[in-house]
This record gives C-alpha cells, sequence and structure tokens, in this order.
C-alpha cells in the first residue's frame, strides 16, 4: 500500500496499519473504550449483549447479563443513568428515531418501555412465555417488533403497547428482527436458517428466503431498503434483493459466525464476528475495507449512526467500543464507568 494512501486513511481513521502487502485489509483501533463498572468490587462487568444508539448520537445504551440497562454520554463515555427493573439477562435494546425512549427486553419474558434519560418506566409488557432475544422499532417509532425463543412474533403499537399482530414462527428460535426503512414489512430470521418477510399492515407473509440450514442470528436493511443482509453460523454475510426477492450476492466466507450486522451507508456494511472483529465491507466490490479490532471477545452487538459516522459495538469482553468513522479528529480514550 502506498504511503499516500496510508496518509489519507490515518487521516480519517484512528488507524493501525500493518505492513502488509497492496492486499492487505487496514487495521483501525477504536477511539474511545467505555468499560462498565458494577456495584461491588466483587461483581464482574457485565457482558454486553445489546447497544442502542439515540438519533442524534450523543447517548448510547448498554444492555447486558446483569440485568441491567446503562445509558451512556457517547462523546466522554461517562454513565448518566443505570435502570433497574428486569430479573434476568437483558439481551437486547432499541430506540426509535425522534423520540426520547428505549425499549428492552431479555431473559425475564418482559418488554420495558423507558424514558429517557430520567430512567422512569413507561410501560412494561406482560411476560409473554419466552425469553426475548431481538427487538425492532420500526423508523418511524409507531411499531415495536419482539421475538425469541417462543412460536410467535408479537408487533405492538410503538406508542400505546397494544398489540397489532401474532405473527406464526412455528420453528421457534428467533434471533433477528428488523423492519424495512419505510415500515411496510417486517423480516424475522433464526434458528432454521430461513428469513420470512411480512406485511405489516396485514401480517401477511409475504416472502420466504433461504439459502442454507444453518442459524441466522442477525438481519439489517439497507438504508435505501433495496438490500436485506443476513448472517450467521454459516459465516458469510448474505445479500438479498428485496424486489425480486433472489440472493444478489454472497460476501466471501471469514473464519468467524457472523453475530451482529450494521448497514453504514448503502454500499458499506459492518459484520461483527465470533473472532473478535469488526469487518467493514465494499459491497460494490465484496472486498473487506477495513478491520476493527480491539475487542477480546466476540463482537455481539452493533449500531451505526449514519449522519454522524459514529459505529457502536458491544461485546462478550465486557466493554461498549466507539469507532468515529466520519471524525477526523478523534483521540483514543478510555472510559470506566463508576456508579454513583
Amino acid at each position: 500500500m502506498s504511503k499516500t494512501c496510508i496518509a489519507v486513511i490515518l487521516s480519517t481513521f484512528l488507524a493501525a496499519v500493518s505492513p502488509l502487502a497492496a492486499q492487505s485489509v487496514v487495521e483501525i483501533s477504536s477511539a474511545q473504550v467505555i468499560e462498565l463498572a458494577t456495584t461491588g468490587t466483587n461483581e464482574k462487568s457485565p457482558v454486553i449483549s445489546g447497544v442502542a444508539l439515540s438519533e442524534d448520537g450523543s447517548l448510547l445504551a448498554a444492555v447486558g447479563d446483569d440485568h441491567f440497562v446503562r445509558v451512556v454520554d457517547s462523546q466522554n463515555g461517562q454513565l448518566l443513568q443505570r435502570f433497574a427493573g428486569h430479573r434476568d439477562w437483558v439481551r437486547v435494546a432499541a430506540s426509535p428515531a425522534a423520540r426520547q425512549v428505549l425499549a428492552t427486553a431479555g431473559d425475564d419474558h418482559r418488554i420495558r418501555i423507558w424514558e429517557v434519560p430520567s430512567g422512569k418506566t413507561i410501560r412494561r409488557f406482560p411476560d409473554c412465555g419466552f425469553a426475548i432475544y431481538t427487538l425492532s422499532f420500526s423508523a418511524d417509532g409507531r411499531m415495536l417488533a419482539a421475538g425469541g425463543f417462543g412460536e410467535t412474533i408479537h408487533v405492538h403499537d410503538g406508542k400505546d403497547g397494544r398489540e397489532l399482530h401474532e405473527l406464526q414462527a412455528p420453528e421457534g428460535g428467533v434471533r433477528a428482527l428488523v423492519f424495512s426503512p419505510d415500515g411496510k414489512y417486517l423480516a424475522g430470521a433464526g434458528r432454521t436458517g430461513r428469513i420470512r418477510i411480512w406485511d405489516t399492515a396485514d401480517g401477511r407473509l409475504t416472502a420466504e428466503l433461504s439459502d442454507s440450514c444453518r442459524k441466522i442470528r442477525t438481519l439489517a436493511y439497507s438504508p435505501d431498503g433495496r438490500l436485506l443482509a443476513s448472517g450467521g453460523d454459516h459465516r458469510k454475510v448474505c445479500l438479498w434483493d428485496t424486489t425480486t426477492e433472489q440472493l444478489a450476492m454472497e460476501l466471501p466466507e471469514r473464519p468467524s459466525r457472523v453475530l451482529a450486522l450494521a448497514f453504514c451507508d448503502e454500499n458499506t456494511l459492518a459484520a461483527g464476528g465470533s473472532d473478535n472483529v469488526i469487518r467493514i465491507w465494499d459491497l460494490s466490490t465484496r472486498s473487506e475495507m477495513f478491520h476493527l479490532i480491539g475487542h477480546t471477545g466476540s463482537v455481539a452487538t452493533l449500531a451505526c449512526n449514519a449522519q454522524t459516522g459514529t459505529l457502536i459495538s458491544g461485546g462478550f469482553d465486557a466493554t461498549v467500543r466507539i469507532w468515529n468513522l466520519g471524525d477526523r479528529a478523534a483521540a483514543p480514550s478510555v472510559a470506566t464507568n463508576q456508579p454513583e
């Protein structure tokens, strides 16, 4: 790789470039590492299983196996609030655009809606009968979908909580749900490797997509809604054309399971894996642009704010990492959250 190219990359990112051949992938270190402290000296920091970003990117929420929900200032990494209420592992967090609320759920079978940043509980849903592994708000916040280890997916009104649809997932084990950007469709997948797509107006199943019987762990729509990305235990990312409902492309297989996906823009996809690496893919060339390195455990969750160029990751190493992909002046720092 030429010195000119390296200089351009270093001016854009906080990068650690290995002296490899021109075909090598640039390795980038995170601009900030947030270590979530606990209430006592003998407690371990929580495994991070879910993160969510506010619309303006100023706040991030992190959830994990210690049953708490934490809200952090994404600029300085300081803990703003810690919400208590869940009685088991909190698996997932989701936040709608233009509303200061946060939805969380997990192994206690309940969804909670919180006001942010006060931490006031707005709504506590009844026990659904199974562990919830995935939540998704529609872009306008009008719908909230939840799924997990049950044989149904529940779609709720995003404001008053009433149930709009109960969708069938007969194999159970739903690991991923995502609304299309226009809110017209909901995609879901999990244990069987089959992707189902429903019409959100009437709950009608409109398509089933599959190229593998391996578990799918994550789904993501491109910002323009033209592509649906899937990843999981088959160690590759598939991209589906949402118009033709056919496989548009497969990214080259890598040695790790794909646990999290997030589009940074229409042509750039972040993929977090069980090998502790986040791969940034250029979809126009089907090639890896960067490796985001630093996690020492599987990367379980990703959230991206395309407007600010901020990518948030959380993992089994009990850290949240902030990658300022659009900030030329980012400096590395480590923040350890201390309980108030």
